[in-house]
């Protein structure tokens, strides 16, 4: 990792190289691409002499297993919220010491300000949190993609209960219930020198990763949500406090809460989110490593569907996560990684949970599969074998308002498929198949059912079990509310709209933009009123022919039409990503409720992230003020950023300057220094990092 992507963007997109040569990968002694093998075939190309679907993957909890919640004892020390510091223990970030029992990135300034969101468990007080407690830890480690196969190294997330050099890919399962907040201490063991002293991890790279761990569907305060260079840097620890909340209706600038009921907007109760890696311009190279996980919360909604026999009961050993990934490797095993290759990493090794093509035994009965595309840049089109439907209850985060029966569904990078699939009437093999052909991480090149690339075996045993609740199209999941008994689902319609917004996602110099812009930390591309109407985004594909799937941060998004008609059903509801085709223009609506930014929207083929397309949203507060909207921006890229807006250090901010490229000023990891949350050279005022009212 002498030449990284970060001096490589530095030196490209300064000089305006479009024309970067890659290098090629290195090929095994069998070669890599050996065509698409239609799903009767037993006799697939091989890796690493490896016969497609010879390996289980194992049922488990959530598979793969769960994340273990700290208890007792096992709590973490020092406790959320309360720290080490010259004089007693205090809130908030220490200076470094490489130690991670120091905590030195501190916690969300909102932690324990906020005792509405917690409605399940009680008894808040500094240091003796009412938060479910996690450990996680980040450390470089061995993994065998195919038995008696080389051992490959990946970067992992491994459960902090568990002995070093234990952690998966994907990561384990963390496992929560709605309006239940939890405190994930994040420890970065990737440093420089790891390798030595018994720590039970390998050192490929010789060099020190940062991190930011992204929530990804979850609702959380800007300094928990993964901001791209809201570090944790290696060797050092942090917390993130994530509420497992839908958005608060109560308007926060003006602090009036609901006539009645519940203070949580029910359309937005989240279900099936994943974490990932989400550090600045290394995210590509620090996903296609391994650094990804299931989040799965669970509601009284989802327990009553499990009750009446709609869907298996969530967790259980028929509720089960699968994460689709691409691979490349070099010969001698390891991964293959092109940082001069900006158009999207696509593999030819299919893996699901970590596996090559693996088999999962199944009953004739019905399951629950949360599917994640985990992939950098790869596009799917998913069908079974057989030809049979699928119900899709969830996309994306959220449950559905009702089932929507599919013969194939698509899932572009970072997409989340919730799908009942009922195995009574199958036969005894049922392939899982990718129909979409792809080359390259520009876009998906067509459609082919007549070759499909199977990507997974179910084997289905055992007797056929007795009569289920079937999921048909338009059984009630959510429910649309005041049409269905208990609704939930509500749309956001046109007289909640206030502004409009135009998002155009194109190239310059061999980057990606948006509005014509890189991406800047320090500079935001919207100010929407906080917790106030409701926003129209049109959101443009000017990139040619290229693919871009654009991810919204702390809320999800509505789709209204996709060139002027209605989207494909399944995508017709809530959502955190959206794909545009090749010219596409999407018409989408959103609210920003709850916190104060800044918060990040991009594109989630990573490469293209990486390179720059990412905007800015700074959600501001406006306490009397109905009428002005980005009137005065507090991230604009020139301006001291205001605390109490943006819930960031003010002191320090270097200008951008006008017609340089951003990259250096602030922010970046050349220029850390070992300080905090990304701001070089800080002294942290505890008093000015909240950004409500009650923390000052």
């Amino acid at each position: 990792m002498g030449l990284t992507r970060r001096s490589l963007i530095k030196g490209s997109l300064v000089a305006g190289a479009v024309g970067l040569a890659a290098p090629r990968p290195i090929e095994g002694k069998r070669g890599r691409r050996r065509g698409r093998a239609k799903s009767s075939a037993k006799s697939q190309g091989r890796v690493f002499g490896y016969t497609p679907f010879s390996q289980p993957l194992e049922p488990g909890f959530g598979l793969p297993l769960p994340l273990t919640e700290l208890t007792g004892a096992n709590r973490l020390d020092p406790a959320p919220g309360l720290y080490p510091r010259p004089g007693g223990p205090g809130p908030g970030p220490i200076a470094p010491t490489h130690d991670f029992a120091d905590v030195s990135h501190g916690i969300a300034p909102e932690f324990g300000h906020f005792p509405d969101m917690n409605q399940f468990k009680s008894g808040f007080s500094l240091g003796n949190t009412h938060e479910t407690e996690f450990g996680l830890v980040l450390e470089e480690t061995l993994h065998q993609f195919v038995p008696g196969g080389p051992e490959v190294p990946i970067f992992a997330y491994r459960d902090i209960t568990q002995p070093p050099g234990s952690g998966t890919t994907p990561g384990p399962t963390i496992l929560t219930d709605v309006r239940a907040p939890t405190v994930l201490r994040s420890y970065n063991a990737l440093t420089a020198d790891r390798g030595k002293g018994g720590d039970g991890q390998v050192n490929t790279t010789h060099h020190a990763h940062e991190s930011s761990i992204h929530l990804h569907g979850g609702h959380n305060p800007a300094h928990s949500d993964g901001y791209p260079d809201f570090y944790n840097l290696a060797g050092e620890s942090r917390d993130y406090w994530y509420t497992n909340c839908g958005p608060q209706r109560t308007n926060p600038a003006t602090n009036i809460a609901p006539v009645q009921g519940d203070d949580f907007d029910p359309t937005w109760i989240p279900t099936t989110c994943w974490y990932h890696d989400h550090a600045m311009d290394v995210t590509g190279y620090n996903v296609a490593k391994g650094l990804a996980g299931f989040y799965l919360c669970i509601d009284e909604r989802e327990l009553e569907l499990a009750d009446s026999g709609v869907i298996p009961a969530p967790g259980g050993p028929q509720d089960i996560g699968l994460v689709l990934t691409d691979q490349r490797f070099n010969a001698d095993g390891t991964i293959f990684y092109d940082f001069l290759d900006h158009n999207g990493r696509i593999g030819d090794v299919f893996t699901v949970n970590g596996k090559v093509q693996p088999y999962l035994e199944v009953e004739r009965r019905k399951y629950r599969f949360r599917f994640l595309n985990g992939s950098n840049a790869r596009i799917y089109e998913v069908r079974l074998s057989t030809g049979q439907k699928m119900c899709i209850i969830g996309t994306d985060t959220w449950l559905l308002p009702r089932g929507v029966e599919v013969e194939s569904f698509e899932i572009s990078a970072g997409m989340r498929q919730d799908v009942i699939i009922d195995f009574r009437d199958a036969p005894d093999e049922v392939y899982l198949e990718n129909i979409m052909i792809q080359k390259n991480g520009r876009k998906g090149n067509k459609l082919d059912p007549r070759n499909p690339t199977p990507l997974l075996q179910f084997r289905v045993r055992g007797p056929r079990y007795p009569v289920e609740t079937p999921c048909v199209d338009g059984t009630v999941i959510r429910g649309f509310a005041g049409v269905d008994p208990g609704g939930q689902w509500s749309p956001i319609t046109e007289d909640e709209v206030i502004v409009h917004r135009q998002f155009a996602f194109d190239r310059s110099a061999g980057a990606f933009t948006v509005n014509g812009r890189y991406f800047n930390p320090r500079r935001s591309d919207g100010n929407p009123k906080l917790g106030v109407g409701a926003e129209q985004w049109t959101m443009e594909n000017k990139a040619g022919g290229w693919w871009h799937p654009i991810h919204t941060h702390l809320e999800g998004h509505q789709v209204q039409t996709v060139n002027g008609k209605l989207p494909r059903r399944e995508r017709r509801y809530n959502q955190d990503l959206t794909l545009l085709h090749g010219g596409e223009v999407a018409e989408t609506r959103v609210k920003f409720r709850t916190f104060t930014g800044p918060f990040v929207f991009h594109c989630h083929t990573i490469e293209h992230e990486d390179m720059r397309m990412m905007g800015v949203i700074d959600p501001t507060p406006t306490p009397g003020n109905t009428e002005a909207i980005d009137a005065t921006p507090p991230l604009d890229g020139k301006t001291r950023i205001n605390a109490v807006v943006s819930g960031v250090v003010p002191e320090c901010i270097d200008l951008e300057h006008e017609g340089y490229f951003y990259f250096d000023e602030v922010g970046d990891l050349d220029l850390i220094d070992e300080r905090g949350v990304g701001f070089p050279e800080c002294e942290f005022d505890e008093k000015r990092r909240g950004n409500r009212k009650e923390f000052w």
